[in-house]
């Protein structure tokens, strides 16, 4: 049976006194039981791997989450330009700014004081050699839809510039400012809702509104038209947590904003990675700190409070169509004019954002979710299975009412949404399925065939058969309707190919699996531009009639191709090995190593483009410190 709230459920709860060590911390795992997570590795990796260092480098913002001077957990978000954030040392985070600062009267110096509560708490510590206060960080390219999270203590934070003629009232002048974060651990995350943004940097003059609850009618209006917020936990004294979440404008809904009844915020929880990193700090530690930035003004409004996780009737009583949900009561405010030293111009709303849910109080009813009747529709029309659990689907797309033609770009993906096949709608139990409580059925595929120039509406994805999309794909028989709304074709120019700088030579692809599909749909355009591709691929052997489906199409190019093939060949996985060496691939019976990796290609002048499970993902990051890796999330 599930409970409404978590604090309803002390059995589900452990303590840090009783817990058995595991990858996952108590909060984490009794996120995991109450919704019955099938148990997987915990994919975040210790300390910085140096191969995140070009990406992190390159991206314009840092989120920073710590506890302030006030003992509360606040966030905030820094930056504006590349080289924000670098990698120091060895799993130490640098990450430098301009901002404005004044010494603490009672303390010239050494202290500092503003309008940032997590500068506050940071600037002026004390060095401690990694062992200072809690800090947790995401760094985020919104324009590339990326980001990375890392956690960790204060390595040391200082002040590199300041005036020496000004008094601690002199405001105006802005100053270098440097935070070091030894880091403990890091977890590149998925991009499903991150709304894609340009970042441009801003010279900005800070200027506190209000630190007094209620919100006054600029910060409502602020959160009642953000898409996107940044929230910090806690794990008790042990880590830290900031990760950023995203929907359409005013997913996040005003509970509440009186004297009387308090400040309370509540925001659903969408379908992600199942991995419950900040809903399980919750569990453990309600302390939470918000921050929500406004990309167009500059102003930017700071939370802290107590937070709480709703699960299903809970969750629905209180935002309807919502099987999980946060409410978060309020106990401190800054609202900052023009706080951010940056803006930011919308570019593409993430495809996955859902419509806006509203407050039970707000519609005084509840009723199905509207859906768009503009969005395109694409219709199944062919199916190749080619081994037993890998299938390749054609599509055909259809306009919708006001719908424009839309076109697509070789080693972009498509997002369909499959919940009006799928979805039975809320319900307050469903022991026999429980993990579709929290599933909107909007899934993502990377396109794999090549674009048609000529203005087809046909497209291609090759899947593995694995959750209810991949079954219902997998069920359609010849003659059978399904068509399903396309939320919208994206990708990053970063991960494509075509778009390797120009002084590269060498073209690396890793790819594990499924994860071959970018390159399906990339490797003939890049062949014709003139790029040197080469590929290292490990499968399975069970799916090595994938790979001859592959290479088939490709051996002609003339790219160096690579197979590790992985497990126990049959008799028959034999003679699909001896098809690949026909068509001039190499095999090897093994995993791939490090030097597989680092043999191909000139140190300096080349570029790899990994899209591989997690654990070769890791280990190839690790392999290629210091190199141009572009990488893709391999689970979203």
């Amino acid at each position: 049976m599930y409970a409404n709230s978590l604090r309803e459920r002390p059995d589900l709860m452990r303590t840090d006194d009783d817990h058995v060590p595991s990858q996952w911390h108590p909060g984490e795992e009794t996120m995991h039981r109450l919704l019955q997570v099938p148990y997987e590795d915990n994919p975040t990796v210790p300390g910085l791997p140096a191969a995140y260092g070009p990406w992190m480098s390159r991206s314009p913002l840092v989120a920073l989450g710590t506890i302030g001077v006030d003992g509360r957990v606040w966030t905030t978000l820094l930056g504006g330009a590349p080289g924000t954030a670098t990698v120091a040392a060895d799993s130490v985070l640098r990450v430098r700014f301009r901002t404005r600062l004044e010494p603490r009267p009672a303390d010239p110096g050494a202290h500092w004081t503003g309008t940032d509560p997590v500068l506050e708490g940071l600037v002026g510590d004390e060095a401690t050699n990694g062992r200072g206060k809690l800090v947790s960080g995401l760094v985020i390219d919104l324009e590339h839809r990326g980001r990375v999270k890392i956690a960790g203590r204060l390595h040391d934070a200082m002040v590199l510039e300041r005036r020496t003629d000004t008094t601690p009232s002199e405001t105006s002048e802005s100053i270098d400012v440097q935070v070091n974060v030894a880091v403990d651990e890091t977890l590149g995350n998925c991009p499903k809702y991150l709304n894609k943004r340009a970042i441009t940097p801003y010279a900005s003059s800070p200027q506190l509104i209000t630190d007094s609850l209620p919100l006054p009618a600029d910060a409502l209006a602020l959160i009642g038209r953000s898409d996107t917020f940044l929230i910090s936990s806690r794990h008790g004294a042990h880590s830290m947590d900031t990760n950023i979440r995203g929907g359409a404008p005013g997913f996040v809904r005003i509970f509440s904003n009186s004297d009387t009844e308090g400040v309370t915020l509540v925001y659903p929880e969408y379908s992600g990675n199942r991995l419950y990193q900040t809903l399980g700090n919750i569990t453990s530690d309600r302390a939470v700190g918000l921050t929500f930035p406004d990309f167009d003004t500059g102003d930017i409004l700071y939370l802290t409070g107590r937070a709480e996780v709703l699960i299903g009737d809970a969750a629905e009583s209180v935002l309807p169509h919502s099987s999980m949900a946060v409410r978060i009561d309020i106990e401190a405010v800054r609202f900052v004019r023009e706080g951010l030293a940056f803006r930011g111009t919308l570019l593409d709303p993430s495809p996955y954002n859902p419509p806006v849910r509203r407050l039970a109080r707000e519609v005084g009813g509840s009723g199905r979710r509207p859906r768009s009747a503009d969005r395109m529709l694409a219709s199944l029309i062919h199916k190749l299975p080619i081994t037993p659990t890998i299938s390749r689907y054609t599509f055909r797309l259809s306009p919708g009412e006001s719908s424009t033609p839309v076109r697509w770009s070789a080693g972009q993906h498509v997002t369909l949404d499959f919940s009006h096949r799928l979805d039975r709608g809320w319900s307050h139990m469903r022991d026999h399925d429980p993990s579709s409580l929290n599933d909107d059925f909007i899934r993502t595929f990377t396109v794999s065939s090549e674009p048609n120039t000529s203005g087809s509406n046909v497209f291609e994805i090759t899947v593995r058969e694995h959750g209810p999309v991949s079954r219902l794909l997998s069920r359609w028989t010849p003659g059978s309707d399904l068509a399903v709304p396309v939320m919208g074709f994206g990708g990053e120019d970063d991960t494509r190919y075509a778009d390797t700088q120009p002084d590269t030579d060498d073209v690396v692809v890793v790819a594990s699996g499924i994860g071959i599909t970018p390159f399906m749909a990339q490797a003939h355009a890049a062949h014709e531009s003139g790029l040197a591709l080469t590929l290292l691929w490990s499968i399975r052997a069970e799916d090595l009639a994938l790979a001859v489906d592959v290479i088939e199409q490709v051996g002609h190019l003339g790219m160096a191709i690579t197979v590790f093939i992985t497990g126990q060949l049959d008799t028959d996985g034999h003679a699909k090995a001896r098809t690949l060496e026909q068509l001039r691939a190499r095999t090897y019976i093994r995993r791939m190593t490090e030097s597989d990796v680092k043999a191909v290609g000139h140190v300096g002048r080349r570029q790899f483009y990994v899209c591989a499970v997690p654990p070769l993902h890791a280990a190839v990051l690790g392999w290629l410190a210091g190199e141009d890796v572009r990488f893709e999330a391999f689970d979203y």
